[in-house]
Parts: C-alpha cells; sequence; structure tokens
C-alpha cells in the first residue's frame, strides 16, 4: 500500500486519546481519512474529507494534538469545504477563501475552546475575531451563537 494510504502513525496517539475524552468525536473521527502530510508549514489540515498531519503535529505536546486533530474533524463534519465551494460559486473571483477559512477557524476554535480542548497557540478564536474586526465584546457561548461560517464570512 501506497504511504499516502496508510492511516496516520502521527495522529494515532492523539486520535486515542481523543475517543478516551470524548467518544462523540472518536465517531466523528470514523467518518474522515487521518493520513501523514509532507511539505506543508501547517501541523495539521484537511482538504474536507482527508485531514494530513504534518512534521509539526507529532512535535506538540498531547493535550495540544487532541485539540488540532478535534479542530480537523469538526471541519470534516461542519462540510467546510463544500460549503466554501458553495460560497466560492455564489461569489465568483470575488471570493476570499483565506477570509472563509478564518471565519471557520474562529467558529471551531471557539467551540473547542469552551469544551475544554486546548489548542495551539497563537489560534484566532471568535470573540478575538469579532472584537477586533466590529468592537463587540462578547461571551464565548453568546459569540458562538452570533453567526454560521457564511454569515461572519459576510459581515467581515
Amino acid at each position: 500500500m501506497a504511504g499516502d494510504q496508510r492511516h496516520s502513525t502521527r495522529a494515532t496517539r492523539a486520535l486515542r486519546a481523543l475517543g478516551e475524552r470524548d467518544p462523540a468525536f472518536a465517531a466523528l473521527a470514523l467518518w474522515c481519512r487521518h493520513r501523514e502530510g509532507e511539505g506543508a508549514a501547517a501541523a495539521a489540515w484537511t482538504d474536507g474529507a482527508t485531514i494530513h498531519y504534518g512534521p509539526g503535529f507529532a512535535a506538540l505536546p498531547l493535550h495540544e494534538q487532541v485539540g488540532l486533530a478535534a479542530h480537523q474533524i469538526l471541519h470534516v463534519a461542519f462540510r467546510h469545504a463544500p460549503r466554501a465551494a458553495a460560497m466560492w460559486r455564489r461569489f465568483g473571483a470575488g471570493f476570499d477563501d483565506e477570509v472563509f477559512n478564518i471565519a471557520t477557524d474562529a467558529l471551531v476554535n471557539e467551540t473547542l475552546l469552551l469544551a475544554g480542548y486546548a489548542l495551539p497557540r497563537p489560534c484566532v478564536t471568535l470573540v478575538g475575531l469579532l472584537h477586533e474586526a466590529f468592537g463587540e465584546t462578547l461571551t464565548p457561548e453568546a459569540a458562538v451563537g452570533r453567526a454560521d461560517a457564511e454569515a461572519l464570512y459576510v459581515l467581515l
């Protein structure tokens, strides 16, 4: 079997710990492919179906690996890649995928922080983004109910 088709060994320990901590995430993780990733600066990333774990992932402490794996799993579960494609069809060349990624990262990160997960720093939070972009001061609970990814993208 080709190396890119095998389950990620970098992610195994974090995925086991995630399953022990939160069985719901373990169930969601089953719907994702977990592969080794090379040549990217990010510790982990997803194309919407496969989560790639780069060399930097192994350098993180376990609690941050768990949080980062959960982050990527939520991107897949929330269908952020197909939703970004729909936004591109809607806005055409005016669509900025980096802004959409910031919006989805802020929503995912705030949700995970509310649930008690640790994330590698620095990370964008929804509370911080809303404050910096609009001067809004919201609790994390209020922030996650403020807008979905598409509405947040349009606001930004």
